[in-house]
């Protein structure tokens, strides 16, 4: 009696049920960073956003507190008193400012307004500086909040 060989194909695995636990840890090991990159950019996307809206707003400030200087009279005249609050209060300069922070709440957003000369007549400097926290998704998880600044400094012309 002889004994017949199988097909050379028929010792191969038959593939699909070896393979299904090593294809699913491979996407685990692939997804993973890739989903971490992709949120990481949202991320850093979303605050260079809040980055460039708070540093409109502060030179937008900036230059209307160049024209509510001492001799501001139809307009009201700001300063040389330091002001210090957020944006969602009833100020004129919270008022003057609320409208650039497109996307942010206001409340989160504090405003500085000095007048580092001391005084507010015209030629004399205005600087105006915002501050917000902003917490990526990413270190969100983690506690950590970055905390954007913008400041601006012009001479008053009125």
């Amino acid at each position: 009696m002889t004994r017949t060989q199988p097909p050379a194909h028929s010792l191969l695995p038959t593939g699909r049920s070896h393979r299904r636990g090593v294809a699913l840890l491979e996407a685990a090991l692939v997804l993973t960073p890739l989903l971490v990159l992709a949120l990481g950019l949202l991320d850093m996307g979303v605050g260079l956003f809040r980055f460039h809206v708070i540093s409109e707003a502060t030179r937008q400030l900036a230059r209307q507190a160049t024209v509510h200087g001492q001799y501001a009279n139809l307009l009201g005249h700001w300063g040389p008193t330091t002001y210090a609050g957020t944006a969602n209060s009833t100020s004129s300069i919270a008022t003057a400012v609320r409208p650039f922070l497109v996307g942010i709440d206001p409340s989160t957003v504090n405003v500085s307004v000095q007048w580092p000369e001391g005084s507010n007549q015209i030629e004399k400097a205005v600087r105006v500086t915002l501050t917000n926290n902003f917490s990526p998704l990413i270190t969100g998880w983690f506690g950590g909040t970055v905390t954007l600044r913008a400041v601006s400094e012009m001479k008053i012309t009125h």
